[in-house]
């Protein structure tokens, strides 16, 4: 057996399992049997060759030439990493799990049966190549097979089948583009074009024109097609690239509501065309082929607009033509009739339906149907219009949409100008595209927030902050807390943060390490002390607090929080909503607390320096209190507060750990893909987790191959992509570095020691910092190297 390392292992084969993804061999080694992972095989191979025969009879029974079935073939089988395999087979057999060979060797020659993981292979060669052997057998010219094979190299890496997919217009703006760039192509015609691309010969054009003289009626592409010397698809071909006639991917084209309002939804099933925009007085429609064209005068007379035709996937087009008309329709009806209108309760102005499936894109066509055309509307008019039913349900569904798809804020962008409003959503971190509105309903969109948030829809020069309360039948409550900053132009931008409808995590689901996790849990069982959450915006430190309570939430425990604002609700918890413009602050919130007989308190955040002091005072009283810090580091922590006057004397006595974190992209677990970690990837591992510290390379190499090898072997990793994840990313996980409190880190903060040398007194006390939490995550094959350094830059 070869390894991709370039080890050899020569054993007894006991298990042969290539569904199941293992191997096992046994030595003479005292190791025993060795049960090895296909995923770090190269190839295997059984040392005792066997004698393989021809069976004429059977050949002959099948309709086979034997002369050519009993050919021994070279074959070449080109592996990802850049190394190969090349002989002679006697046959192969290629499965979905791998590659058979028969490999001769010897004299006379005898096969040796090998076995390559298809997951490893490349590119795989049996036999001469086809050029090579229509060579030989003088089929062709050498000038000939050297322009076919120009032609190769420039195709290869697209199919034919995937030609017009993968160059689909999928935007208004491109599609702009591509039809002003067919008004200056040169004219034509469908054969010449066909002919160009040598999809069809000239006697087979010849005769699809004598067929077309007798009957004028029938198109040149129609006969072609009938001829069977060419598919409907490479016709569609030729018509893009020679012709330059768009081919649109209509699932994902954002269609313009008010020209749908220009044809039926009866002549646009019955011919099959779906308008997608207007230019000037003409009307894109996007139809499923350009062979036959015979209602383009019809739809001229409909829509009293010129046609400019694209094409279509036929299966998709037909899809959204009945999703947009029958969108029309509910959306007519709703907008129109006041018996539809919704029971939801939503703080600050009516609801509307359930729209949960109803599509956005739906509801925003309904909202320019209702309302005047963009370059109509005057900001009053807008304004005046909060209440439209449209307007309300489309709301509804960004927030709905957003709480499903596990956005953590929405955001309203107003941009200057005629630029559209744009509607973005975060999600693991990353801001995503959602949904566009013309920006004549941008004054509207933020005024319905505004009511919903109970926020004065009159002022637009000062930064407003409210909460909405929303709730729909069928669904959980959401809470949100609503942020409106004044921009540019008279405008405004709204971040809608998603508060409610959250569960706090187990303490086991938040990622620490087995140490950490019983390091945590005995700190959490104290009685009283000061423990604390680090780190910048966003990276999960309320999560880790609500799972830590969540931990402790017990009948006889009473437990205060003072947030800003109330994120995770827990029943058992008495939680207070801090409110700076009465004075309700988190220093307030703590006094009270003390006079309310508390055992745990956990403050939001320690903003200033009073806060800060009542905590310590708090944690010195017989009370466990948490609270959170933004800072980079756990001992950067410490110095922080004993820079805003704490005294290091409390403090110490009063600490008992501290939790630093981040939040890190996790690799998708269904495309994830692995290779062996190279000798300079490992090195410079090593270098980076070695850095700054007492630790020696070597050892620490050992403890990676036993705790994160496959049979002594390091994987690293990468994203690739799939259906089910964004760009091989799915979800985010926590990177933490855990700081005891114990006696030498006190010692040091009654002394005031600068951070080095607390970081140095908490390793030896077992802390392992956020960049060696992160490269051992990446070992351990949750994390790339690409997202565990993006959250320690």
């Amino acid at each position: 057996m070869e390894l991709l390392n370039g080890q050899a292992i020569l054993g007894e084969l006991q298990r042969f399992e290539p569904r199941e993804g293992s191997i096992a061999i046994a030595t003479r080694s005292p190791d025993g049997t060795h049960s090895i992972k296909l995923e770090n095989v190269r190839a295997l191979r059984l040392t005792a060759p066997v004698t393989m025969s021809c069976d004429a009879d059977a050949i002959n029974r099948a309709g086979i030439d034997a002369t050519h079935a009993a050919e021994d073939r070279t074959c070449i089988v080109q592996f990802r990493d850049g190394s190969a395999l090349s002989g002679t087979t006697r046959g192969f057999v290629k499965e979905d799990n791998g590659l058979f060979l028969y490999l001769l060797d010897g004299d006379p020659p005898r096969a040796v049966r090998c076995f390559v993981p298809a997951q490893h292979v490349r590119d795989l060669q049996i036999g001469p190549l086809l050029g090579e052997s229509l060579l030989q057998r003088n089929c062709v010219s050498a000038k000939t097979l050297g322009l076919a094979l120009d032609k190769q190299a420039r195709l290869r890496e697209e199919k034919l089948g995937q030609h017009l997919v993968a160059r689909a217009v999928v935007s208004p703006k491109e599609l702009q583009v591509a039809l002003q760039s067919q008004k200056t192509r040169p004219t034509l015609k469908l054969g010449e074009a066909l002919l160009e691309m040598e999809l069809i010969t000239a006697v087979q054009l010849a005769e699809a024109l004598r067929i077309q003289a007798a009957n004028r009626r029938r198109h040149l592409g129609e006969i072609l097609v009938d001829m069977g010397v060419v598919t409907v698809r490479q016709v569609h071909l030729a018509l893009a690239e020679k012709l330059g006639i768009p081919y649109v991917n209509v699932r994902e084209f954002r269609v313009d509501p008010l020209a749908l309002e220009l044809l039926s939804d009866e002549a646009a099933t019955r011919y099959r065309a779906l308008p997608l925009m207007q230019m000037g007085d003409s009307l894109v429609v996007a139809v499923e082929s350009l062979l036959a064209m015979d209602f383009i005068q019809e739809l001229r007379v409909l829509t009293g607009k010129d046609i400019i035709p694209v094409i279509a996937n036929p299966a998709d087009l037909r899809r959204r033509i009945a999703k947009e008309y029958s969108s029309l329709e509910l959306a007519g009806a709703a907008a129109y009739s006041e018996s539809n209108m919704l029971s939801a309760t939503v703080s600050g102005g009516t609801g509307s339906r359930d729209v949960s499936h109803v599509h956005v894109e739906d509801l925003a066509s309904a909202l320019a149907r209702t309302t005047a055309a963009p370059e109509e509307v005057k900001v009053d008019e807008a304004d005046a219009r909060v209440t439209d039913n449209a307007l309300v349900r489309l709301v509804n569904k960004i927030i709905i949409d957003a709480h499903a798809q596990g956005a953590s804020d929405i955001h309203v962008e107003n941009n200057f100008g005629k630029a559209s409003t744009r509607i973005r959503f975060r999600r693991d971190g990353d801001l995503e595209e959602y949904l566009e509105l013309p920006p004549a309903y941008c004054n509207a969109l933020v005024s319905r927030i505004k009511i919903m948030a109970n926020l004065d829809i009159s002022e637009h020069r000062h930064a407003q902050d409210g909460k909405i309360a929303f709730e729909t039948p069928g669904f959980m409550p959401i809470d949100l807390r609503v942020s409106v900053v004044p921009t540019s132009n008279n405008r405004e931008d709204v971040v809608l943060r998603i508060l409610g409808g959250v569960e706090p995590m187990p303490l086991e689901d938040l990622g620490l390490r087995g140490s950490d996790l019983s390091r945590i849990k005995d700190m959490v069982a104290r009685t009283y002390g000061l423990i604390l959450v680090c780190g910048p915006t966003g990276s999960g430190k309320t999560t880790t607090l609500h799972s830590i309570l969540h931990h402790i939430n017990q009948p006889d425990i009473k437990i205060w929080t003072a947030e800003d604002p109330v994120e995770i609700a827990q029943a058992g918890l008495r939680q207070v909503q801090i409110n700076t413009r009465i004075g309700w602050t988190f220093a307030a919130a703590m006094r009270a607390f003390l006079r309310s007989d508390p055992d745990v308190i956990m403050v939001g955040e320690m903003r200033d320096a009073e806060t800060a002091k009542i905590a310590i005072e708090a944690s010195l009283t017989g009370h466990l209190v948490f609270s959170t810090l933004h800072t980079n580091s756990a001992a950067e922590s410490v110095v922080r507060l004993l820079d805003l006057g704490m005294d290091p004397f409390n403090f110490a006595d009063a600490l008992i750990g501290i939790l630093s974190q981040r939040l890190a992209r996790k690799l998708c677990p269904k495309c994830k893909r692995s290779h062996p970690c190279t000798e300079a990837e490992t090195a410079e591992l090593l270098e980076e987790y070695c850095a700054y510290t007492d630790l020696d390379e070597a050892d620490v190499l050992q403890r990676w191959k036993q705790e994160y090898g496959h049979d002594g072997v390091l994987l690293l990793n990468e994203a690739t992509g799939c259906g089910t994840c964004r760009g091989g990313y799915k979800g985010r996980m926590g990177i933490y570095e855990l700081l005891s409190g114990t006696p030498d880190v006190k010692q040091l903060v009654r002394s005031r020691a600068p951070v080095p040398t607390i970081v140095t007194a908490a390793r030896t006390g077992g802390m392992r910092l956020l960049r060696q939490d992160a490269i051992e995550q990446v070992l351990r094959g949750n994390l790339d190297r690409v997202s565990a350094r993006a959250v320690l830059n």
